[in-house]
């Protein structure tokens, strides 16, 4: 595996480290020249260290930040992918508004006081009309509620594929026949201690203010931020009986009395058996990119 990670510069500072004709300079006009320079970085390299320091330099010396976004991009070889055991699986696109905005219900009596990790929906998906899939057959709210085609659901029927289950989608007050919720309640897998959670890739804190969004609950439900390695599960009996499963514990924004009322919850991350894989992949269902999983103990 490969392992490169993408990353939005500040163009200001940017020579500290690339050259001038290295990434992809965006954003500025012609009268101020770029403000972004977007590099990929390999992490099996010297220069992954480099950019750690001129992190915390720039952000010592002139208390800003040296890169404001980044994205892990991992490439497997045909047989690291052939020889998986489990797939982490990520939904690609993201809309608005989520479905709490539409009238959807949820129970947050059985949230996490601290993290607010493990609400319940209660009613039927309701969302506003739109073209959210536009050529894809799965895309997330920015809530994390997934929905997909009815060509998605048909596939993974006539697939026997266990452990996927589908609920109906309301689109303003009528019951869409074209769209439906991917469920989340499969199975569960552990997270391993091996995987990495943290605010960015160097758990470098740019301000005071994201040093509670980095750390998880201390009962154990949230784990991070972000998810900054390949995802390492526990080994469960459940691996061979299902197809589709999702973390036990979550990852993403904790909620406090600070952000109460925000829409952005902790998310269970998903995963796939190598079938489940296979089915989408050969089916050209669009939507979900992967990367693998690992299954230790």
């Amino acid at each position: 595996m490969k392992e490169l990670l993408e990353l939005r510069v500040n163009f200001k500072y940017a020579h500290l480290l690339f050259k001038d004709d290295e990434g992809v300079n965006l954003g500025g006009n012609s009268i101020y020249g770029p403000s972004i320079k977007v590099v990929k970085v390999d992490t099996g390299t010297s220069l992954w260290i480099d950019v750690c320091k001129v992190s915390k330099l720039v952000y010592e010396k002139y208390k800003e930040c040296f890169f404001y976004g980044w994205e892990y991009q991992r490439k497997y070889t045909t047989k690291e992918l052939a020889e998986a055991k489990l797939f982490q699986m990520n939904v690609r696109k993201y809309f608005e508004p989520a479905g709490e905005e539409c009238g959807t219900i949820y129970d947050e009596s059985c949230a996490c006081r601290i993290c607010g990790s493990g609400r319940k929906q209660i009613s039927p998906l309701r969302l506003k009309k739109g073209r959210f899939l536009n050529k894809r057959d799965v895309a997330t709210t920015i809530a994390d509620e997934i929905v997909v085609s009815r060509r998605f659901v048909d596939v993974i029927k006539s697939s026997d594929i266990k452990g996927m289950f589908f609920g109906p989608v309301y689109l303003g007050n009528s019951l869409s026949e074209d769209v439906y919720q991917l469920m989340i309640q499969g199975q569960k897998l552990e997270m391993s201690e091996k995987t990495r959670f943290g605010g960015e890739p160097y758990d470098f804190i740019q301000g005071e203010e994201y040093e509670r969004e980095i750390s998880g609950c201390p009962n154990g439900d949230h784990l991070g931020l972000n998810i900054l390695s390949e995802a390492y599960v526990h080994n469960s009996a459940s691996l061979s009986q299902y197809d589709f499963f999702i973390s036990k514990e979550t990852v993403g924004n904790k909620i406090t009395e600070e952000n109460q009322g925000s829409l952005i919850r902790p998310s269970h991350l998903l995963f796939c058996s190598p079938k489940l894989y296979r089915v989408i992949k050969e089916n050209n269902l669009k939507g979900f990119n992967f990367e693998v999983a690992h299954v230790v103990g």
